[in-house]
């Protein structure tokens, strides 16, 4: 099995060995050691690092909140929703998110580098998204899926339906679809703030 090669580590302060720098990928030739998903999602890491987007805090919490990303030259804006590192922990209302399939996108990937590069962002992400309200999201990717993030503030009886609709994962279970919109009503009886996303509905209109 041919071993990628190495990539010298930069000098950092007095001599001493930096971190290292990640290797520019190629548009045209994909890595023989990425499948084609993880070369795409590279690839906009890197060229969404590179951009001078404006970026605007559209909520009150510092890190895992609603964001504008604007495009200068294009006068383009999006809506990028920040919940976590993984792919299809976020959200953007631009055209490539909608339909790629890899849970990122440009303006995610530059919204999550500049939250890392501030301080305290990388301990943020850490700790993880832990809201008190509850929400219905749907996961991006080759496969979607309906998933429900129970808040803090949750009732325990509200919860525990919750987690049999849609199990020890999270998801929705096909034969529970059913029941989901008296869920939804169930939480706005107790009070309990639960947030369904647009696109979450529009799939669920679909199914």
């Amino acid at each position: 099995m041919n071993r990628p090669a190495a990539v010298p580590l930069r000098k950092g302060k007095a001599g001493k060995p930096g971190k290292a720098a990640e290797p520019r990928l190629s548009r045209q030739r994909r890595p023989e050691a990425m499948d084609a998903a993880d070369w795409q999602r590279a690839l906009r890491r890197q060229f969404g690092r590179e951009q001078s987007f404006e970026l605007q805090n559209l909520g009150s919490e510092p890190v895992f909140s609603d964001f504008r990303v604007h495009n200068p030259a294009t006068l383009s804006n999006y809506r990028v929703a920040v919940r976590g590192l993984q792919p299809g922990d976020n959200f953007c209302t631009c055209p490539d998110y909608a339909t790629n399939d890899l849970g990122t996108c440009k303006h995610v990937e530059f919204t999550l580098g500049k939250l890392l590069a501030r301080r305290g962002g990388k301990a943020a992400f850490a700790r993880g998204y832990a809201p008190t309200f509850s929400e219905i999201w749907l996961q991006y990717g080759v496969q979607r899926r309906l998933r429900l993030r129970a808040g803090s503030a949750c009732p325990a009886t509200l919860a525990a339906r919750g987690h049999r609709l849609f199990g020890a994962d999270d998801e929705l279970r096909d034969a529970a679809l059913a029941a989901l919109n008296d869920f939804i009503a169930s939480a706005d009886s107790r009070g309990h703030e639960l947030r369904v996303h647009d696109d979450a509905l529009a799939f669920v209109a679909q199914l």
